[in-house]
Parts: C-alpha cells; structure tokens; sequence
C-alpha cells in the first residue's frame, strides 16, 4: 500500500456530499479542511501532529461521516527504462516524422492495439485507421505531466493543467519536480505518445494508437527522490526518483478530466490496497466515488493492473484504482514476434503472446490485455520486446538537474533530457488501450470499425 502522508486525511462523507457546516466541524475537532472535492463528496483535512488523533476520532463519530482514511501515495506504473536517443539539450527540428513507426518494427506495440490501416506504411493497409484516426475524442491522461514542446504531443494537446500541490502548508513539496504541467520524470510523456502521438509532416518520430485525438494533460503525479538513495545529494537523489503523487491529486484530477469533457481517462498509475486494514475500505470507497462519477459523465476510465507479478485472486489485496468502480483495468503482453526471454543476453525470437513476469494479473481485475513488453530489449530501430515512445526533454533551455535554479530540470526517467525512450510496465498497456477506446468513441458516428477487432476480452490484442 502507499505510503500514508503524516497529518492529512480524506474525509468521505455520507450521501455524496460535503454537508453544510462541515468546515466549521473539522475546526472545531482541531484540524484545518485544505481542499474540498465537491462533486464526490470528498474533503481534504490536516491536523497538528499532537492533536492529529484526537481530531480524526471526533470528527469519525460525525453522522455525516462515513470514512476517514489518510491520504497516500500513488505511483506511475513504470517498470524499466532504456534510452532509444542520445540525451540532448533540446530537441532538433525533425527532418522526417513517424520513421520509427513507417520503417521499424518498434511500432508493434500500436499496431497490435488497432493502430493501423488508412494505407499507413508499417503496419496493414486497411483497419481502424479507414474509419477514423480518433478525431472529436478527448483523451485526459493523469500522470507526471507532458513534455508540452515535443513534436509527438504538441499538435493534440489542448489542456495543460497540474493537480500537484508543492506549498508547504497544504501539498507536497519535491526538490525534483517544479510542480508545473511540464514533465519532468518522462512517464506521462511516454504513456500520453503511445496512445494519441501525432501523425504526419511537422511531427515526431512515432503514431500513436489515436493520432487525432485531442490530449488532455492533468498533472497528478510529480518526481520525487529515490528514497533507497544513500547520497546526500539532492541531484543524485533525484535522478533514481520515480513519479509520485497524492491520492488526493489524482481524485481531484479525475474531476478535472470530467469538468474538461473528456471522453476517455487514462490511469497509468496506481497502489495496492489491503482490504483487512484501517483504510482500505475507505480507500475503495474514495475511488469508487471519484470513476463512478466520471463513467456517469459518459468517459471511458482506464487503468493500468500494476506491476508487481501479484495474483489478485486473493480478495483481501485489490489494485486502485485499476479494480474501482466502472474502471476498465488492463493487463500486460508480450511481443509474438519478441516472445519473453529473461535469460541474460537473449536475443528476439518469435513465441506466443504471453502474460509477462512482472503484471498483475487475477479474475477479479475482470481486465483486457494489452502490449506491455518484456525482456529481450532490441536496438532503437530494431526488433524489441520493449515499448517505444517519446519522452521529455525537461524545461525549455534548461540541463538536465533540480529545478530550483531556473537553468536546469529533469526530463526523461534517469536518462537527461531524452526525446524517445524503450520502457515496458501496465502503464503502456493502458495507454495503448486509452487509444483504442478513443477508436471507438469516434467510430460512434460514423460506420463500424472493420473487421479486425481493436480489443479481445479474452485477454490479448491480437
């Protein structure tokens, strides 16, 4: 389970609905109520460390009440990373675009998700892409932000908005992250490439599963230092750290996504609940409310399984908000033409399509499949079981490093400012997926999709 954050809690009320008076009955148990979900009926509260207690029991016995959990920590569904460019100062002009898609096999990961046809090289000729590229669908991808300058996002992105909290008072301040939308751990850039890149002269390298639908990007998620780092120093700390962020940014960001009109919610991210402790119940309740909602406004909610090899089988341990309500969950698979190898040094070799070692899995998850990757890795332009997409080149002119000076940001995962980076992990799974639902959502109006099926829910994109 993540991490509980000392002093702050989320209030889950009766009814769904912050009652009257409620701020005036957290003051009066002792504690200060910092932000108010109001569509879900969800409360932000923080105590003092030497009342914390004493405020939460009395404010547990409030009718009104029917959770108090702490709020925790969440983190981006990210197995592993390997640099598919040169680390740069900043990105050049490209002089083709969608090569890595048109003239490698590195596009086999969207052309297994349905991101094919309309006589596209790279992939076959006919299939969704005849009926449409995804035009009129809004994608909102939660996450580490996006990298707003990179030619593969750039052209579909219409929001740039951030959740992430860095006051002292009130959020959650890191050393890594500036707290803007920009990206400065490379995930969401990675995750929102895979399923919306644009397609065509001025672009990127890449196509996405979705190249024209719109991309709405909600921060949720900052980079926060590596906590097994031994060094004393912040750059170095840094530098390892992953992309985390609160329970409670990523609730107030699937708000976000809904009051944008977003069609479809991808959920790249996640934590594992013990359904046999203080807060899990709670924690459910708090995801239930927040994609419930956002399914009733008519969006898509996507979620990655997680990436800890766990049979959820077991009903005490559930993945949030993969397993809440109205969540379309994904796990992970395997390239046929890559099968998985974990032997050191293995090459490609053709094999079944597989669950790979490291994805959740279970029937309750009640999920689809979707390109994940697994080892054996492959060359940039090359054959890979891997998952390429782009990533982020940090803040405009600045190198690669804390942001607190202004000259320097982080950028792609610990790889500097990278524009294209081969990862594997449940995250791309969802985002492929967030493509093909957004395939769907704009086939609506107009005739059906071919033939070839975009998702099985059997378990795997063929």
């Amino acid at each position: 389970m993540g991490a509980a954050v000392p002093n702050r809690y989320l209030i889950v009320y009766r009814d769904g609905g912050i009652p009257l008076g409620a701020e005036a009955q957290v003051r009066s148990a002792g504690a200060r109520m910092v932000g108010r979900i109001e569509p879900v009926g969800v409360a932000i509260l923080e105590t003092d460390t030497a009342s914390g207690t004493a405020a939460v029991e009395a404010l547990r016995s409030n009718p009104n009440v029917e959770y108090i959990v702490h709020d925790r920590l969440l983190s981006a569904h990210s197995l592993a990373v390997r640099s598919a460019m040169p680390a740069m100062v900043s990105l050049p002009p490209p002089a083709a675009y969608d090569t890595y898609y048109t003239a490698s096999p590195q596009n086999w990961a969207v052309v297994q998700s349905g991101g094919y046809g309309a006589g596209v090289s790279g992939g076959p000729a006919y299939g969704p892409w005849n009926t449409t590229l995804g035009a009129g669908v809004r994608i909102a991808v939660l996450d580490s932000g996006v990298d707003a300058s990179h030619p593969d996002i750039a052209p579909n992105l219409a929001l740039n908005l951030s959740e992430v909290d860095q006051t002292p008072a009130t959020g959650m301040p890191s050393a890594c992250d500036d707290g803007s939308p920009q990206d400065q751990q490379g995930h969401g850039t990675w995750v929102a490439s895979l399923a919306a890149a644009a397609m065509g002269p001025g672009t990127g390298q890449l196509i996405g599963v979705a190249p024209a639908a719109t991309l709405l990007n909600i921060k949720v998620l900052e980079r926060l230092p590596d906590p097994t780092s031994t060094s004393p120093d912040v750059a170095t700390q840094c530098e390892t750290g992953q992309a985390g962020g609160l329970l409670s940014w990523v609730i107030e960001g699937i708000q976000d996504a809904v009051l944008q009109h977003a069609d479809v919610i991808n959920l790249s991210l996640g934590t594992l609940v013990d359904l046999e402790t203080g807060d899990g119940a709670g924690l459910q309740a708090a995801f239930d409310r927040a994609t419930y909602a956002a399914t009733e406004a008519g969006a898509v909610v996507v979620a990655s399984a997680g990436n800890d090899g766990l049979d959820l089988d077991n009903p005490r341990y559930i993945e949030l908000p993969a397993q809440a309500r109205g969540v379309l969950a994904v796990v992970a698979s395997t390239n046929p033409a890559c099968a998985e190898d974990l032997a050191a040094g293995a090459a490609c070799a053709p094999g079944p399509v597989t669950l790979p070692y490291y994805s959740n899995y279970g029937a309750p998850l009640n999920a689809v499949a979707a390109p994940g990757g697994s080892y054996p890795a492959g060359p940039e332009t090359g054959l890979s079981g891997w998952v390429l997409g782009a990533c982020s080149n940090g803040l405009a002119d600045t190198a690669d490093g804390p942001p607190g000076d202004g000259a320097h940001s982080f950028g792609c995962f610990n790889l500097g400012h990278t524009a294209y980076v081969q990862a594997m992990g449940t995250s791309a799974s969802a985002a492929l997926v967030s493509g093909a639902a957004a395939l769907r959502s704009s086939a609506a109006s107009v005739p059906s999709l071919p033939a070839a099926p975009v998702l099985d829910p059997a378990g795997v994109i063929p």
